[in-house]
């Protein structure tokens, strides 16, 4: 638990390029960011030219954080042990493997002054620029919700869960309790083994077994589908639980209750009605799992070994957009699986005929617009795992989310098998 205090915004000046400018100013080289520069450091300002900079810049946030206790609300429902291995990682760093040719607009550190932009003033771009996706109205009301229960200080000893990803970013005083992996990338600090780029990690649990909460998205671009939740240490299943981080919370203390003693049960039937209250109070509904279960089951087009499904666009009146793989999901699995046990490189190559061949029949479907048969057997193969198969996971992939229009999520999938490695503690031993 950290006991950092939360402190309110403040207004800062901030001088101009021209207030630091001195006699050789003219010869000074442009910013290379040039009206995305966010930068507010001296040294920086004296280096380069800034043109576009107002005389004075009030920055304000449109989301503040409000002075209300002692304790970091991040870690609320923690006690702040992770069991993973410390790092000296900036609490705000950008992403190093995002190039122009996926068309998303990264500033990337390189040359000289080796200084990576400032973040934007307004947290919701913030986090966009961060983690390549938009978050939705729950995510802020849950935030608003800790910060009510931070007052009464109601959850200081309860080792429930922790609120990590861009709800870190929110907490712009957390100084102790920095995501404790070993990347360096927001993108993939907290993408557990099997995660898909479509998941997002805002929750952990229980980190032995590599329990995690996240927003599910079909599309980069659109509001998540679903919050779901994975046991790493237990599999690839993403498990649809809601379609708010509040209703999902409210299932997860309905089950922890019945794994705890009389007095912390007490204590988290407490917790969980003062989270339904206030979402009640805010409008927010409460709704049972089996609700979320059956409205996925009418938009997806395919189950995926993620079990969660996959949704692309299909015409209705001539089915394109979708076609099946030629294999069962059972017989797809045998092939990987003799693919990751073959002893030696030529008896590997001979395994994966049977994949190239489903392989090519991607490419068939690719042509004739069914994107989503590449997507299904890029993710399939994403859930089963194992480094063998990267190279044709970023082929899949890379070429279904370049047809689907979902780039974002191809610069996710590679950060994340650059730095693919398994968060649960009782796997790594960390």
């Amino acid at each position: 638990m950290m006991n950092s205090k939360l402190e309110p915004t403040k207004r800062k000046r901030i001088k101009t390029d021209e207030e630091y400018s001195d006699e050789h100013s003219e010869h000074k080289p442009l910013c290379k960011y040039g009206e995305k520069c966010y930068q507010k450091n001296s040294y920086h300002l004296q280096k380069f030219k800034h043109p576009h900079r107002d005389p004075v810049v009030k920055p304000e946030l449109e989301l503040q954080v409000k002075e209300k206790s002692d304790e970091s609300i991040t870690c609320l429902m923690s006690s702040g042990s992770t069991g993973m291995k410390e790092q000296e990682t900036p609490a705000e760093s950008t992403p190093s493997s995002v190039t122009a040719e996926h068309g998303i607009d990264y500033q990337e550190s390189k040359g000289d002054d080796n200084e990576l932009a400032h973040s934007p003033l307004d947290v919701k771009e913030n986090i966009k620029q961060k983690f390549l996706v938009e978050m939705p109205d729950d995510f802020y009301q849950f935030w608003s919700f800790c910060q009510s229960i931070c007052q009464q200080n109601t959850l200081g000893k309860l080792e429930i869960i922790e609120l990590v990803g861009p709800f870190e970013l929110l907490d712009k005083t957390q100084k102790e309790s920095k995501p404790k992996d070993k990347s360096d990338n927001l993108l993939t600090q907290w993408r557990f083994y099997y995660d898909p780029p479509e998941f997002q990690t805002v929750m952990v649990g229980d980190l032995s077994k590599g329990y995690h909460i996240g927003y599910f998205r079909d599309a980069p671009n659109e509001m998540p589908a679903f919050v779901g939740s994975n046991t790493e240490s237990e599999g690839c299943v993403l498990t649809p639980m809601s379609d708010n981080l509040f209703s999902a919370v409210s299932q997860m203390l309905s089950v922890t209750v019945k794994k705890v003693d009389p007095f912390k049960k007490s204590q988290l039937m407490s917790l969980k009605k003062q989270l339904e209250d206030w979402a009640n109070k805010n409008g927010i509904l409460i709704e049972p799992q089996n609700q979320i279960l059956k409205k996925r089951k009418k938009l997806m087009v395919a189950k995926t070994f993620y079990e969660c499904g996959i949704v692309v666009p299909v015409d209705k009146r001539t089915n394109v957009g979708y076609r099946q793989i030629p294999e069962t999901s059972a017989n797809i699995k045998k092939i990987c699986k003799k693919i990751v046990e073959s002893q030696n490189l030529a008896e590997q190559n001979k395994n994966s005929d049977a994949l190239q061949e489903l392989v090519t029949y991607v490419q068939y479907a690719n042509d004739e617009s069914d994107y989503g048969m590449g997507l299904e057997l890029g993710l399939d193969l994403l859930a089963f795992g194992g480094e063998v198969f990267h190279p044709t996971i970023l082929h899949l992939l890379g070429v279904a989310y370049e047809l689907l229009e979902r780039k974002e999520f191809f610069v996710m999938l590679k950060t994340h098998l650059n730095n693919r490695r398994r968060l649960a503690t009782a796997e790594t031993g960390n």
